[in-house]
């Protein structure tokens, strides 16, 4: 089901913040258009207001200046203590080459809306990219920006619906074809084809009826008292192969073992814990020769601390 959400995720995140822009440049819109409110009394009540409306409406409108948005965002806002990530994609010879550093370029700049507008996002990044590498490069990069925006901000056809798997590729299909026509093959390719192949290639494990690879860090299926071995067996198949799983089977059986030696072991040290005729000494030379005889090496070490034996 993780797995799921996140696929899924990653197919309509462009509709989701395609929306939330869409949604926030309307709201910066009416902001300007709202009526002014009343305050005051008397016959000056109405201009008081009418004046305190213009001045809302005149700040409302008022772009900020790269360098007021790089202080909004990098010293007082969310991107504080930051650095932009991706590239500029800029060879040594002043060329900009696709590649998908750009994009996460962009997206990092992105993140600054609600504390900025669209409008200074672009400005920002437009005086960023001409600080790295001059006019040139900067112009093609905003032609590049103004694309992907077009992209982020398209209105799409189909609806995509997580738990409907026969909404997922008429959207994917959308997007992808909507990309190539607004950004065209290469940049195209440069910002969505990682995306795009791990859709494709997630989509088509789910109708194998397998179960998604492991993530990092997820844990392995374990064998445990209530669950059925066989399920455990055929997970772990599922999810690391057959030989992956015969290697950890190998290994439960290990544990196993070693789960009943020491039990075994435990059990042997509370018999001559219990035998009044021997004394303390005897006692541990007792259960020092059953560990001697019953367990090698480094096992021993570890017996003895698991028992608390001297």
């Amino acid at each position: 089901m993780q797995m799921i959400f996140k696929v899924a995720f990653g197919l309509s995140v462009s509709l989701l913040v395609a929306a939330g822009g869409a949604w926030y440049v309307q709201q910066q819109g009416a902001s300007s258009q709202a009526a002014p409110a009343r305050v005051g009394s008397g016959s000056n009540a109405w201009a008081d207001a009418a004046s305190i409306g213009a001045a809302a409406s005149a700040a409302a409108q008022r772009v900020r200046t790269p360098q007021e948005t790089r202080n909004r965002l990098f010293k007082e806002g969310s991107l504080a203590g930051t650095e932009p990530s991706g590239d500029w994609c800029v060879g040594a010879d002043q060329l900009l080459k696709p590649c998908e550093g750009l994009r996460t370029r962009f997206e990092y700049y992105i993140l600054g809306l609600g504390e900025v507008s669209i409008d200074e996002v672009r400005a920002l990044i437009e005086d960023e990219a001409r600080r790295a590498h001059g006019d040139k490069p900067a112009a093609e990069i905003m032609a590049i920006f103004d694309k992907y925006w077009k992209v982020r901000t398209h209105e799409y056809r189909n609806n995509f619906v997580q738990t409907d798997r026969s909404t997922w590729l008429p959207v994917f299909e959308e997007q992808k074809a909507v990309r190539r026509q607004i950004l065209g093959e290469p940049w195209a390719q440069a910002f969505f084809a990682d995306d795009e192949a791990s859709f494709k290639a997630y989509y088509a494990q789910l109708d194998t009826g397998a179960a998604p690879p492991p993530k990092s860090g997820e844990p392995v299926p374990q064998m445990e008292p209530g669950k059925d071995p066989a399920a455990v067996r055929a997970e772990r198949v599922a999810r690391f192969g057959e030989e992956a799983a015969t290697r950890l089977d190998a290994v439960d059986k290990q544990w196993d073992e070693w789960d009943r030696r020491l039990a075994a072991a435990r059990t042997e040290w509370e018999r001559i814990q219990a035998q009044s005729n021997l004394s303390e000494l005897q006692k541990q030379d007792e259960m020092a020769a059953y560990v001697q005889s019953h367990f090698q090496g480094k096992e021993q070490v570890r017996v003895r601390a698991l028992l608390k034996l001297r």
